[in-house]
């Protein structure tokens, strides 16, 4: 069972709410570190919101703390779909920068259209750079759900392990930024005319695969 399986709703705590965006956080099994759950009502459709995640050269424009962010490998198989990234986070002084190797997998519900976009970090993928710390645990997920032809819902949940000198009660004071910030972004980002056109990414029709225990986020 992955980790976004094991989330479980009850013993999470809502820590921001306004007019188009909650944000959870939730406790870990095993972990010191809390995770979060992000759901953002978004007025661009969903194929905007697609094509922004989509473009990597432009994650640093939207995407909380990073510094770069670049494709190391388009995967295309029968059991090797997706994309390899590699991302780099600042930090505050005096904590050491992150890297971030991820590999994502995207899902398409064929009668919902709903899109489920699966993060797992492979932090083995490249040799270890000492300048920086890299990150070995990460999960997380995008699930995008369009609305109406001009909005959608993104619910964006992540949970990870940064390691190195951060202690876990600083980490969780600020969880909340990452969601918070990132989303914002997303939005204002998503109305730019480069993103009104789809992209074709290699989904699979597989709404088996589309794990959807948000149901209570929404509800909340």
């Amino acid at each position: 069972m992955s980790l976004l399986e094991k989330i479980n709703s009850s013993t999470c705590a809502l820590r921001l709410k306004n007019d188009w965006l909650k944000i959870f956080t939730c406790p870990v099994p095993t972990s010191d570190f809390l995770s979060f759950v992000g759901v953002a009502e978004i007025d661009a459709p969903q194929h905007a919101v697609l094509s922004l995640l989509y473009d990597i050269e432009a994650a640093t424009e939207w995407v909380w703390k990073t510094r770069e962010m670049r494709l190391l490998r388009e995967l295309s198989g029968k059991e090797d779909d997706g994309r390899i990234v590699y991302q780099l986070v600042s930090a505050p002084w005096p904590i050491t920068d992150r890297e971030i190797i991820t590999r994502s997998e995207g899902y398409i519900d064929p009668a919902t259209s709903e899109v489920f976009i699966k993060l797992e970090a492979v932090p083995d993928f490249l040799p270890l750079n000492d300048k920086y710390v890299r990150v070995m645990q990460l999960e997380g997920a995008w699930n995008i759900l369009p609305l109406s032809d001009s909005s959608c819902r993104v619910v964006f949940r992540l949970h990870i392990e940064p390691g190195g000198e951060i202690p876990a009660w600083l980490a969780n004071i600020a969880v909340i930024d990452t969601p918070y910030h990132t989303l914002n972004n997303m939005r204002e980002m998503a109305k730019k005319e480069k993103y009104r056109t789809p992209v074709e990414a290699p989904f699979k029709k597989s709404p088996g695969d589309i794990v959807q225990n948000y149901q209570d986020f929404i509800s909340e």
